[in-house]
């Protein structure tokens, strides 16, 4: 057992197509995380990127799963038995679109709303898990007819990504509160209401009477995107897809101690394919793909 490690979880789809989607909002928030910790680039272990170090004295290792979402639960499953943890050891970050853009919620167990990378997660593992949601808001139903793929495969619109920034900060921040304090401590930060800004009051001039100004309400921007690929956002590490060179100053963790588990074969994330099924009848291999990448 790798005694006192915990494992943090961000769901999401390998490859530069789907980097800033909004079902990557997990694969962002870890790698804001990493970046914000120095962490050293992710290397390959089985079928996740991964990388490990200490935050505030706990041993924690970073894990961005290669299987596309809909087979989260292989990549959970495999980091979980080679390092002989329990399910309570780990935190999954993922999107979810009852959460408006800006807004996070902390939970431990609880159902998967139709969230197909959850759902793998569960019928994978035996015990339960927590789960840090970062809200990616939810369209119009006549937007796309009940048919939610191609809106989290979308970019996040432009007058999103200020609310998207500080939930990602704000992601990384409840992550090491789960670290080092629980998810009880972890879920009054991240279950919190933002504040609204109180009225000022403004200091009458001669002839003037007092006045009361009404603060601007705070919105969190739920405009649906388009789907195109948006540049990289900024203060954002994107998900490296194969092995790169360390930073100066960071040390890149050696592969043998990330060493695939029994029966896992390493190789380039490049190389990294889905668990994807054979298409049913009448349905075409790009409809098929879909099904697995998608919501």
């Amino acid at each position: 057992m790798a005694e006192g490690f915990k494992i943090i979880f961000g769901l999401g789809n390998p490859g530069k197509q789907y980097q800033n989607t909004r079902h990557n909002a997990g694969y962002m928030a870890l790698a804001t995380l990493a970046q914000l910790k120095n962490f050293s680039d992710p290397i390959r272990s089985g079928r996740s990127l991964v990388t490990k170090g200490k935050i505030e004295g706990q041993k924690v290792i970073l894990a961005w799963p290669q299987t596309y979402m809909n087979n989260s639960g292989h990549a959970v499953k495999d980091l979980l038995n080679f390092y002989k943890l329990p399910s309570s050891n780990i935190l999954v970050i993922h999107d979810d679109m009852d959460i408006n853009v800006g807004r996070l919620k902390a939970s431990s167990g609880g159902g998967s709303g139709g969230h197909n990378g959850l759902i793998s997660i569960a019928n994978e593992l035996s015990g339960d898990f927590d789960r840090l949601r970062v809200g990616i808001g939810r369209p119009d139903k006549g937007i796309f007819g009940g048919d939610y793929a191609p809106y989290v495969l979308s970019s996040f619109s432009p007058g999103e990504l200020d609310d998207l920034d500080r939930s990602l900060l704000l992601a990384a921040e409840c992550a090491v509160i789960w670290l080092n304090k629980g998810m009880s401590a972890c879920q009054r930060k991240a279950n919190a209401k933002p504040k609204t800004p109180k009225a000022q009051k403004t200091t009458p001039t001669d002839g003037q009477e007092s006045s009361t100004q009404k603060a601007p309400e705070v919105t969190n921007s739920q405009t649906t995107a388009p789907v195109t690929e948006s540049a990289p956002l900024t203060g954002h590490v994107a998900t490296p897809e194969t092995e790169s060179a360390p930073s100066e100053g960071q040390v890149t963790t050696p592969a043998t101690e990330c060493a695939a588990g029994p029966g896992q074969t390493e190789g380039p994330a490049t190389e990294s394919q889905p668990s994807q099924s054979a298409p049913e009848a009448g349905q075409t291999e790009s409809e098929a793909k879909r099904e697995n990448e998608g919501e």
